[in-house]
């Protein structure tokens, strides 16, 4: 099997060949091949290096290439992981602290933060969705890329392949749940539904909700109470975004720079060979929680459901027809997606999905198709239409005053 990983030139990506060790100690892991693309061959020869030493633990048939032609990254891929950051970490730094300016929280997907990000890295992967089609177009393609939802259903509606969403966090959400009421994955998982970063889970009496309140952080009690639902942990900048702005204005520095930070101590740590059982790590948890399963559940089938982003064409309906929506999904060999039916919530849990989810539609409606900086300011309207739906921005003058910073003052 051929595993393209675009943006393989990512500090963090040998993180994934930790999870293809562990996969190999299951025993289920065919000869694999994982083929890291990158722009930057510097970068992307250093991170090569320390994913061949890491691919070593995962024993005989694991080969690891580097590969700066897009097109010859692509060429007979089985899978395809798309995990390209445009603009890089300064990028998400801007993501992260220009809201402030405006008395709102900062974070590279919510708010006008993820606004930000979405007309930066939307009109830059239109040269990457057409390489898909012309090299990959049968392959299984898995977006990581953030703001995923909107990405994701930008991608699809571009290329018309399947494009699937992923993400650590309703994983990882769905574990602290189960641990915390005593509950199988199985019973957990059937109760969750939500958007990329803005999901719920409400299969239980309000008792139950709150005892699973660890597995979520900057919620209240109230928050469930007056949801009747237990909200992700991104939910607090919906919810509360004057203590999230608070405790930012607090904190001064931005997660951003603490990656800054880490990854030019990985990037040195590389150079210079350091044993890889005592290289720092990130912490890239989604490589071993969704990524590596889903591809061996593609390749062998798996009766245990997982939660996944997909169009939505019906499955809810309290968002548009191609908004991505993660809902818990089986998974047949050979890739066949089985939509499990999705959880009940309450209206006022609803009006939040409704409202984030046509947010995301018509921002992914407004960057389809653009391929640049200057096509992305002649949709100066519909992306300031698209922004005052968002529930941090309260109306078009405000949307206004955001997406004219942004065309201003974005790296690309």
């Amino acid at each position: 099997m051929k595993l393209a990983v675009l943006g393989g030139s990512g500090a963090s990506t040998p993180e994934l060949l930790d999870a293809v060790a562990s996969w190999s100690e299951a025993g289920q892991r065919p000869v694999l091949e994982v083929v890291l693309q990158g722009r930057d061959s510097a970068k992307l020869s250093l991170v090569a290096d320390a994913c061949r030493q890491r691919a070593a633990r995962a024993g005989d048939g694991v080969v690891v290439r580097a590969e700066t032609s897009l097109e010859r990254a692509l060429d007979g891929a089985d899978f395809v992981l798309i995990q390209v950051r445009i603009g890089g970490l300064n990028a998400r730094l801007f993501d992260e602290t220009f809201p402030r300016a405006f008395g709102l929280p900062g974070e590279e997907t919510m708010g006008p933060g993820g606004f930000a990000n979405a007309m930066r890295t939307v009109p830059a992967l239109a040269p990457l969705w057409d390489a898909l089609l012309a090299h990959a177009s049968g392959a299984f393609i898995i977006n990581l890329t953030n703001p995923s939802g909107i990405v994701s259903q930008a991608a699809t509606a571009y290329t018309g392949l399947r494009i699937v969403s992923v993400c650590d966090g309703p994983t990882a959400f769905i574990d602290g749940v189960a641990a915390a009421t005593g509950r199988a994955w199985a019973d957990v998982v059937t109760g969750y539904a939500g958007l990329n970063h803005v999901g719920f889970w409400a299969d239980a009496g309000v008792d139950v909700l709150e005892s699973a309140l660890g597995a979520t952080k900057g919620v209240e009690s109230e928050d469930i109470a007056s949801l009747g639902a237990l909200p992700t942990p991104y939910l607090r900048f919906y919810l509360h975004p004057d203590r999230e702005l608070a405790k930012q204005q607090a904190t001064g520095e931005s997660r951003a720079q603490q990656l800054q930070r880490m990854e030019a101590d990985m990037l040195a740590q590389y150079s210079a060979g350091v044993d890889p059982e005592s290289q720092t790590r990130r912490g890239a948890v989604w490589y071993a929680l969704t990524i590596v399963p889903l591809i061996d559940a593609v390749i062998q089938g798996s009766a245990e459901a997982t939660v996944l982003g997909l169009p939505n064409r019906g499955a809810v309906d309290w968002a548009p027809s191609e908004a991505m929506v993660e809902l818990p999904t089986r998974v047949a060999a050979g890739g066949h997606l089985e939509r499990l039916p999705a959880a009940t919530f309450s209206d006022a849990t609803v009006a939040l999905l409704r409202t984030h989810a046509a947010y995301e539609d018509a921002t992914a409606r407004a960057l389809t198709g653009a391929r640049s900086r200057g096509d992305v300011a002649a949709r100066r309207g519909v992306l300031v239409a698209a922004l005052a739906q968002n529930p941090l921005v309260e109306d078009e003058a405000l949307a206004m005053r955001l997406v004219d910073h942004i065309l201003a003052h974005s790296p690309t």
